[in-house]
């Protein structure tokens, strides 16, 4: 079985991560290589007004009648 049949049939990024010295050689110009690679990654939810390209909430909101320019970060 080649390298990139071993790879494709990798089901989690654990598995990536545990073996990648393994794959080094792989050309990672293919198209359904990449492809397979970023189904690897754990995926996070997104903020409200991802699908725009935008981050909403960065930071926490201050707290009601407290000014965001005086808040002490922690």
């Amino acid at each position: 079985m080649s390298l990139r049949d071993e790879f494709m049939k990798l089901k989690t990024y654990e598995e990536w991560d545990t073996r990648r010295e393994e794959f080094k050689s792989l050309n990672f110009k293919d198209r359904e290589i990449i492809d397979h690679l970023d189904s690897l990654h754990p995926t996070l939810p997104h903020s409200i007004g991802y699908e725009k390209g935008i981050f909403t909430e960065v930071y926490p909101k201050p707290k009601e009648g407290e000014d965001p320019k005086k808040r002490r970060w922690r």
